[in-house]
């Protein structure tokens, strides 16, 4: 009698879940669809997990009740536990896909989802691996663990002293995660390793130079030097560089002419503003030291390079003079100071203006004092449009070029300028300004000639008159021309 009782009730029990999954087991999948669409449509990636519990878990999961409960499989046949270790698998792998996807993606790279390093989602894949191997070997499998944590104890230690190095270089890696003394895209310098960061893994950093070769520095390596960083806490970065003057040029002149340097040099910023120090007096010179800022350090030496090579023409310009380091005591023969040299440069490219301009030759010498010869580096603005009138130049070696800027503000190129051209002719008026801007379109060296003696010498010379208005009214209908107003 008890048997036939114990029987009915299986048989009621077989019942139930045979209905119960008939029923549940639609209804799970309706909603997992609905739940589906609606994630596809915000994330693609999200969605993914989704899609394995609802096409595989589920079933298998139904398939083991169906099993196990109706059709009365034992759980400790290996059939079940092959099946049941399965499903822990897809479980696994769908919640790591999930964690991943939903906490430590999106947002952007601004957020903090987005900025959770490759090392710390590797290092939580591996324990969460772990965690669901030792799940599914007690539950499943019936496996001991204290026997396994003892032996994996004993065996961790053996392969920790095998590969104490390797091991380093995780830890160190961490460490360096952690505190984030750089990221990717930075400009970093280790010791005496200098380049740009372009990856980060558990193991090394591969750091790219500006020669184009390709570093993987360990972590122990990094972890143990000294790191310097050039690229935080902001890519402003301050570039020292020193030049050295002679005793004969006043401080303050040669501090405003190397600001003025710094100011024009493309890719030097104003803000913050270059600094011109005095840095010490040497031997045979003033050393000065020059500080600018530039936007970013990946172009430090283009720029240094810039500013240094226009620090030359600023020097022939200003009549300053750049020594030569003087480590011994001789006698040589007595040689012509900066002025002296200037007068004779200027007086014999005084010489050739007759074929420039109409003037007679035996008036040159009368502008000795009221003119100097400058030296333009390339790409450097020699006069702005809109600025007061200055010098009348004229090109004696090299090349310019005319540029205006129109009413919207854009600038539009005029025609460019060779030997024997002139320019700057509006210094005929005191109350005229540029209407024009002159750039060098190659390192130029030109005569300026201050506006009294261009006065003077129109009043010598009546055909010069005749000349500078003839290309004034040539310039005057070019910007008419272009609808550009001129003072």
């Amino acid at each position: 009698m008890e048997g036939f009782i114990n029987s009915v009730l299986n048989l009621d029990a077989i019942w139930y879940w045979g209905i119960g999954l008939m029923l549940l087991f639609p209804i799970v999948i309706l909603l997992l669809n609905e739940v589906n669409y609606k994630v596809q449509k915000k994330d693609k990636e999200l969605a993914k997990p989704l899609y394995t519990f609802r096409n595989y878990i589920v079933p298998l999961i139904v398939l083991a009740v169906l099993l196990i409960k109706v059709l009365d499989f034992s759980r400790d046949g290996l059939s079940i536990k092959v099946l049941e270790t399965i499903i822990w698998v897809l479980v696994i792998n769908a919640s790591i896909s999930f964690v991943n996807n939903f906490f430590f993606k999106g947002n952007g790279g601004g957020s903090w989802r987005g900025n959770v390093p490759q090392l710390f989602l590797d290092i939580f894949r591996v324990f969460f691996v772990l965690f669901g191997g030792a799940v599914v070997l007690s539950s499943v499998w019936g496996i001991e663990l204290g026997g396994l944590a003892t032996a994996l104890g004993l065996g961790s230690f053996v392969l920790g002293l095998a590969l104490q190095d390797t091991l380093g270089n995780l830890f160190s890696g961490i460490a360096l995660v952690y505190e984030k003394p750089f990221k990717v895209g930075d400009w970093i310098k280790v010791e005496e390793v200098f380049g740009e960061v372009i990856e980060m893994n558990w193991r090394a950093v591969r750091i790219r130079t500006r020669e184009g070769e390709l570093l993987v520095m360990p972590h122990l390596m990094i972890g143990q030097g000294l790191i310097t960083n050039y690229s935080m806490p902001t890519r402003v970065h301050v570039i020292k560089t020193y030049v050295s003057f002679s005793y004969a040029d006043p401080p303050n002149k040669v501090k405003e002419a190397l600001m003025r340097t710094c100011v024009d040099t493309p890719g030097v910023l104003n803000v913050p503003e270059p600094e011109i120090k005095t840095d010490e007096y040497g031997d045979s010179s003033i050393r000065y030291e020059i500080e600018f800022a530039i936007e970013d350090f990946a172009y430090h030496e283009e720029i240094t390079d810039e500013v240094k090579t226009r620090i030359w023409y600023t020097a022939m310009r200003h009549q300053l003079t750049i020594p030569y380091p003087q480590l011994t005591l001789h006698q040589a023969p007595k040689q012509k100071s900066v002025v002296e040299s200037q007068n004779e440069l200027l007086k014999n490219s005084l010489k050739f203006l007759p074929e420039y301009l109409a003037i007679e030759k035996e008036n040159t010498d009368e502008l000795l004092n009221g003119s100097k010869v400058d030296y333009f580096a390339a790409n450097e603005i020699i006069i702005s449009q809109g600025e007061a009138s200055g010098k009348l130049y004229v090109i004696i070696e090299g090349s310019a070029e005319l540029f205006v800027r129109n009413r919207e503000g854009e600038e539009i190129f005029i025609n460019a300028l060779s030997k024997g051209d002139f320019f700057g002719e509006v210094a005929l008026f005191t109350s005229r300004t540029n209407s024009m801007t002159v750039k060098a379109k190659s390192d130029c060296k030109v005569i300026a000639i201050l506006p009294q003696e261009v006065i003077d010498m129109v009043g010598r010379n009546p055909r010069l008159a005749s000349q500078l208005d003839e290309a004034m009214d040539t310039r005057r209908q070019v910007l008419s021309n272009l609808d550009v107003s001129s003072k």
